[in-house]
């Protein structure tokens, strides 16, 4: 019972522990077999508890979408915080250089794009969502060609990750990453 009071007098940590609670049903259980009951049950709530917070299903995916996408964006701001070379800097944040190659996105993200491809509404508003996130960053602001290229490239390498296809080995990717880094922008030169 102490616990208990202690989260309700903190909503945002209840809050966040329903989120939690979500990605990890989400990613065990898949879309199809997730339920506000299962999401409770995980984050120790009463379904009444949850539902002060999140008033439907749809509204704590959207909340776990949200919550990803803010990630997403501080990854990519940090990212580019600290490339030094100006030119591109935007379009390497986004294609993820530096970063280990072929590493698998996290689980989440294949489980919410499940949830993109089996309900319309939620497919349009992520998508709007995701570009205002993408724009909020300044990538599009003096792109050019190949560097959006090379966006659009890992956009199609994330997609093969995410629904964990192996086409590429190893050196094809490294190849890939070195090809991508050269259309941003940044030769070893200035590296």
């Amino acid at each position: 019972m102490a616990n208990l009071s202690k989260r309700t007098n903190r909503p945002e940590a209840v809050k966040s522990d329903l989120l939690n609670a979500a990605a990890q049903i989400l990613t065990t259980r898949g879309i199809q077999a997730f339920t506000l009951e299962l999401v409770a049950k995980e984050a120790g709530v009463s379904k009444g508890g949850l539902l002060h917070h999140f008033s439907n299903k749809k509204a704590l995916l959207d909340g776990l979408f949200i919550r990803e996408m803010e990630v997403f964006r501080q990854h990519i701001l940090a990212t580019m915080q600290n490339d030094p070379v100006k030119v591109g800097r935007a379009a390497r944040a986004y294609i993820g250089i530096g970063q280990a190659p072929a590493s698998t996105p996290p689980g989440i993200i294949r489980h919410l794009l499940a949830a993109m491809l089996i309900d319309p509404q939620i497919s349009q508003e992520w998508t709007h969502h995701y570009w205002q996130t993408i724009k909020s960053i300044g990538l599009f602001e003096n792109i050019t060609t190949p560097q959006l290229l090379a966006c659009l490239a890992m956009d199609g390498l994330s997609l093969w990750d995410i629904l964990e296809t192996d086409l590429l080995n190893q050196k094809s990717r490294d190849d890939l990453e070195k090809f991508m880094i050269e259309l941003t922008g940044k030769s070893e030169k200035n590296s």
